[in-house]
């Protein structure tokens, strides 16, 4: 009896800790991701874009301007977001602070995202794995809205008394950017 009930504990430890996605969860977070985005924010963008206008400096600081605008109607709602994980704080090997980017290598490797894509996470209380930089993971909280600046990166929202699940992928299936050796960075989680 007692291998039974330490083999369900077990099962539902790693069924908690690891999520296979469905396309149904893919959807959902990345209309999360859009929610973090006010409506009509990026509308000035035209549905064909040439280098040449991307790159005028009206153009430039209109992305600018829409980078920073944040969604106050999402204040302390609940929310679940997939993304990456890069690491602010610490409590020993665990993860107290972090910033939660919707693709890997953000504020590391490429220039950080717009701030309204950008999301502090605080767990003093409960301090989290640390997760390779490649490895996916969700997090789920509640939402304050504001923003705050670090060395990293600035942040639009902050998200609190959060549950972080790893994402279990295939390592072809995580989106590496160019130049980056995955392999150095991506270990699944045992």
């Amino acid at each position: 009896m007692k291998w039974i009930a330490a083999a369900v504990i077990a099962l539902l430890t790693h069924s908690a800790y690891a999520i296979k996605p469905t396309e149904a969860d893919f959807q959902r977070w990345s209309d999360n991701w859009d929610r973090l985005i006010p409506l009509g924010v990026y509308d000035f963008i035209p549905e064909t874009l040439t280098f040449e206008e991307a790159m005028t400096d009206e153009f430039q600081r209109k992305l600018d301007e829409a980078a920073v605008q944040l969604n106050p109607k999402l204040q302390n709602q609940i929310i679940e977001l997939a993304g990456y994980m890069v690491p602010m704080a610490f409590d020993g090997e665990r993860v107290t602070e972090f910033l939660l980017v919707p693709e890997a290598g953000q504020c590391v490797h490429v220039p950080p995202p717009p701030v309204n894509q950008t999301v502090l996470v605080h767990t003093p209380t409960q301090p989290v794995e640390l997760r390779h930089l490649y490895q996916p993971i969700t997090v789920t909280g509640t939402l304050s809205v504001g923003q705050q600046s670090f060395d990293l990166a600035d942040t639009g929202y902050t998200l609190t008394r959060v549950t972080v699940d790893t994402i279990e992928l295939d390592p072809s299936e995580i989106a590496i950017p160019p130049d980056a050796d995955g392999e150095l960075y991506y270990q699944p989680q045992e």
